[in-house]
């Protein structure tokens, strides 16, 4: 697992253990934990290969030994039981807007509520208005997302999601914040279907570049909203999802997001068998013999330059 997925698990981690009513500050820990990963620049796999965990701020022991687990054997149990653990209608019911963790164990152990079906029943029979920390309003704000959820389900048609993805890049163009803006994933890729569409932007604000995206007239809602990358739903239902990195990394993030998992591992491979440690972050010496040089990793201004670095081009 590289980076991105180790602090993505983190995240989930966080939000299973609020699911379950743990100490909240046992959750802070692996939020906190996710924070540091984005923004590291060396590979987690150095650090756990070097024993360099401890340096990282807030890495205790249990949770150096977690990540030590994701890198080298690419799943954690801990997860993967903590999953099990949760009835699978909670996933659903937190993609509604307005419901978070705590929302949903309240849904469950009150009204023992379990996926959306029963979820909308409640809603409908002003059930969920009478718990306390609801409400009318957020009943209806929750009925509301349920019901766009179930209206926008499908997966959205490759002529569709260009004439929005067109719209975006446009607007993101005239942010003075932006050095550089692609489209990425499976709009880049031109899949004939698709569930959201990816962007990448190189900036030196990434905040005020996330507040711009969340705010565009299309957008009808925030789903996730952190330092380097948001998702929102635009109206008509299609998911948006935005990353900002360094302009460094650029090129790196953008073979990254918009490669396949399949054409990912391929390319990390062809970097190890040149002595290089391929990510979204960079191109950098396997053995970190030069500390300037690791630190840096190997200039490339576009894809191009990745290919010929890697002898592909």
């Amino acid at each position: 697992m590289d980076n991105a997925d180790v602090a993505g698990v983190l995240e989930e981690i966080a939000v299973l253990l609020e699911l379950k009513g743990e100490n909240p500050f046992k959750t802070r820990a692996y939020i906190n934990g996710a924070r540091v990963i984005e923004n590291l620049t060396t590979p987690l796999s150095s650090l756990v290969k070097e024993a360099r965990l401890h340096e990282l701020k807030g890495f205790g022991e249990a949770l150096q030994q977690k990540v030590s687990e994701l890198v080298t054997v690419g799943s954690l149990k801990y997860h993967q039981d903590l999953k099990a653990s949760i009835p699978p209608g909670w996933f659903d019911m937190l993609q509604v807007p307005g419901l978070g963790p705590k929302k949903v164990r309240a849904l469950n152990q009150i009204l023992h509520i379990d996926d959306l079906p029963a979820l909308r029943t409640a809603c409908e029979s002003g059930k969920v208005a009478e718990l306390k920390g609801f409400g009318e309003k957020t009943q209806q704000k929750i009925l509301d997302g349920i019901l766009f959820r179930q209206k926008y389900a499908s997966h959205h048609r490759l002529d569709t999601a260009l004439a929005v993805g067109h719209q975006i890049m446009e607007a993101m163009k005239q942010w003075s914040q932006v050095s550089r803006c692609s489209e990425a994933g499976s709009l880049r890729r031109r899949k004939e279907t698709l569930h959201d569409l990816d962007f990448l932007i190189s900036s030196k604000e990434p905040n005020t570049v996330i507040e711009a995206f969340t705010s565009m007239p299309w957008v009808e809602s925030v789903i996730a909203k952190g330092e380097t990358k948001a998702s929102v739903v635009l109206q008509g239902g299609m998911q948006a999802d935005l990353r900002v990195v360094e302009d460094r990394s650029f090129p790196f993030a953008l073979a990254y997001f918009t490669g396949s998992k399949e054409h990912n591992i391929v390319m990390r491979r062809r970097a190890i068998e040149r002595g290089l440690r391929l990510n979204e972050y960079g191109l950098f010496p396997s053995d970190d013999s030069d500390e300037e040089t690791a630190q840096e990793g190997v200039h490339c201004d576009d894809e191009e330059g990745i290919f010929r670095a890697l002898d592909l081009a």
